[in-house]
């Protein structure tokens, strides 16, 4: 399922709506941030983001799609009034209330793009995620793990296996259980597809 242009637009202009006079001076610390002269920075995986009365931008100048700025909006806007810590539980996509209608969409753009982009190629995945700001995790289990902070409040495990004789290439990408109270789950998709495309565009 692709969700059109048009449908990001209209909902990025909707939550703009929504934080255009929110003070963000007793919200920044919970959601990560800094705030300089009205400006509120944060990090969205290894680029630094500014939100202003401009909008979304990023440090680095290259352009944010409408998809990725929903995200960066909706991250905002769905501050909790306090920290909601994670109690450490790793869950899949499919674990997440309401995930059902998205699963299949989820694992079609995420999970299989990176094991047929991947397979017999695990030191260039490996590579690639620490050119993305990745870090090494400990999961003795698969061939790969790494970590990633999409955002400050929302770090992404992903888990590889690279084909062998017996089986085929195999991805997932894990969530700590308090993610869907600092983003919605349309947009921890988002997070998820965004990767998968930087991870395949330097290949």
């Amino acid at each position: 399922m692709i969700v059109p242009r048009k449908s990001f637009d209209e909902k990025y202009k909707k939550c703009r709506l929504k934080i255009r006079d929110v003070d963000f001076s007793q919200k920044a610390a919970i959601l990560g941030a800094d705030l300089k002269q009205g400006a509120l920075s944060f990090d969205f995986f290894n680029r630094r983001i500014v939100f202003s009365t401009d909008g979304f931008g990023a440090v680095d100048g290259e352009p944010l799609t409408v998809a990725v700025m929903l995200a960066l909006c909706r991250y905002l806007a769905m501050c909790p009034e306090k920290s909601v810590e994670s109690t450490g539980r790793l869950i899949t996509f499919r674990e997440l209330s309401g995930s059902g209608p998205l699963f299949s969409s989820f694992t079609a753009n995420t999970n299989k793009i990176i094991e047929s982009a991947f397979a017999g190629s695990l030191e260039s995945l490996r590579s690639r995620c620490r050119e993305l700001g990745g870090i090494d995790a400990e999961m003795p289990s698969f061939d790969l793990s790494m970590q990633f902070s999409a955002f400050p409040r929302i770090p992404i495990m992903l888990n590889f296996n690279d084909t062998d004789d017996l089986m085929p290439a195999t991805a997932n990408f894990l969530y700590h259980d308090n993610a869907d109270r600092y983003l919605d789950i349309e947009c921890l998709m988002i997070t998820c597809t965004y990767l998968t495309g930087q991870l395949i565009q330097g290949r």
